[in-house]
């Protein structure tokens, strides 16, 4: 049996923490995958994992394994994938400010020297996309750099700041916002609206801030595009923040009013790929194509 496939089985068994979990997912008997787990063992001359009735805990050696393991997996689906196709796909998960403005000006630039690599990019929860990013199952994570700090599995990865830039308040022309002293206690009794579910930013903010925000129960919507939290802001009393580089343009062609978010908060982007994994050049372009 190849170690391919027992990694596999170890990957599986580990994931579970159970034999009979990852025997049920692998369409194998108890039997066989216990086998498998047990020639991998032997293979290598050290036990990954304690087995009792009840639980099944990796040993040392199987903790150190784990992440290999998952590199190791997804390598081969992407040599096998890359092989088939000739092509490379590079995975990039962002928030949606990010993705509704930096992604696709910087896919023009990567393009000039990767022509042959396909791109996917999505947003997702900040939570989400970092067990993405632990699985292997994806390649950057761009995010609000205070988003990054609050995420779990911090020690395991390598985070670069990007971009940063203020955050301006955007509304209507004349909104009646314009009418106050646009500090934060005048615009949090406005509507607003935030692109994205960003609730690691939010709790990164002053305690007296979100006091202030939970008492108006701010933001009153949450949508997964930036460019629909400005049309919205166009149609209505609403409000958002946006980068203060998005706000200038329309600013001067008056489509809408703005000023400098009353806070100085800062759209701050940074990049996150894994410590441990190997130098990518597509990834690394890519970050400097921001």
């Amino acid at each position: 049996m190849d170690e391919l496939r027992l990694m596999r089985h170890f990957e599986a068994v580990y994931r579970h923490s159970s034999f009979s979990n990852a025997a049920q997912e692998l369409h194998l008997t108890h039997s066989a995958l216990t086998k498998s787990i047990k020639s991998l063992e032997a293979n290598w001359d050290t036990p990954l994992f304690h087995r009792t009735t009840r639980t099944v805990v990796p040993t040392e050696a199987g903790k150190k394994l784990y992440p290999m393991a998952i590199d190791l997996i997804n390598f081969a689906k992407t040599v096998r994938t890359e092989t088939q196709s000739g092509e490379h796909t590079l995975r990039i998960v962002s928030g949606p400010a990010i993705l509704d403005t930096m992604i696709h000006p910087a896919i023009t630039r990567f393009a000039e020297r990767y022509p042959n690599t396909k791109i996917n990019a999505e947003t997702m929860p900040p939570s989400l996309a970092v067990e993405e990013l632990i699985q292997r199952r994806i390649h950057l994570l761009l995010y609000n750099e205070a988003t990054l700090s609050k995420m779990p599995h911090i020690d395991r990865l390598k985070i670069k700041k990007i971009v940063e830039e203020p955050y301006y308040v955007i509304a209507r022309p004349g909104h009646p916002i314009q009418h106050t002293a646009c500090q934060l206690p005048d615009i949090v009794q406005c509507d607003w609206v935030i692109a994205g579910f960003d609730n690691l930013f939010e709790i990164s903010l002053p305690q007296e801030t979100q006091a202030l925000l939970k008492q108006n129960d701010f933001p009153k919507y949450r949508l997964l595009s930036q460019a629909a939290c400005i049309d919205l802001v166009k149609q209505s009393d609403i409000l958002t923040s946006i980068p203060k580089s998005v706000a200038d343009p329309m600013i001067k062609d008056g489509k809408i009013d703005g000023f400098p978010h009353p806070e100085s908060l800062q759209f701050s982007v940074s990049s996150a790929v894994l410590a441990d994994a190997g130098s990518e050049p597509t990834v690394n372009h890519f970050i400097d194509c921001m």
